[in-house]
């Protein structure tokens, strides 16, 4: 049976994960920096840090699925990079076979593919570090070439907490989605393994 260890499971979309997990009867564990500031939360909940490589072997063992849902608000922009090395080096040695990561929307292409969307010239200048940030993560996993299988979802900038729609389709149309879709589809991918290394567009239905 699938386990996952869910690495920022105290914001909105990992504890729709977890949710999502436990409904499901998922064996999960979710990795928070506290876990005092988040006694309701479903599962197993442990200390610790995706950016620390012992901290994420020590949270990811005995795991098979790794979850990152990690928004990293007070990371500095120049350490994200490191910090996807991090936390690769750490699962590999945990041993847990496939990374599910959330991105952002910003990094996907624009709608003719010239460039990816914070690359526009007319993009807020304020955002722009962020979303440089995130397309550097996905440069490591671009030229990873250890075990680790990983997919990288990539929801709309509209993001919504209605409880009841958990429909999601894979590529980018443009229509909002829920949080509980977005759980939805990873778990779908935890427990199915349809994709491998890729980045996916992720939109409501």
């Amino acid at each position: 049976m699938t386990s996952l260890v869910v690495f920022g499971a105290g914001g909105r979309a990992g504890r729709r994960i977890m949710a999502e997990a436990a409904r499901r009867g998922v064996d999960a564990t979710g990795v928070v920096r506290d876990p005092a500031k988040y006694p309701h939360l479903s599962g197993t909940i442990v200390a610790g840090d995706a950016t620390d490589a012992d901290s994420v072997v020590r949270a990811a063992d005995g795991h098979d699925v790794a979850v990152s849902a990690v928004y990293g608000a007070d990371l500095d922009p120049a350490q994200y990079a490191e910090a996807m090395k991090a936390l690769l080096q750490g699962l590999e040695r945990a041993g847990v076979g496939r990374l599910l990561m959330i991105g952002v929307a910003t990094t996907l292409p624009a709608e003719h593919g010239e460039h990816r969307l914070f690359e526009a010239p007319d993009f807020p200048a304020e955002w722009r570090p962020f979303s440089q940030a995130r397309a550097d993560e996905l440069t490591v996993l671009d030229a990873y070439t250890g075990p680790i299988d990983w997919v990288v979802f990539t929801p709309p900038m509209e993001l919504t907490d209605e409880e009841a729609d958990s429909r999601y389709k894979i590529g980018n149309s443009g229509n909002r989605l829920t949080y509980a879709a977005l759980a939805a589809a990873i778990l779908d991918e935890a427990t199915e393994k349809t994709h491998q290394r890729v980045q996916l567009a992720i939109s409501g239905i």
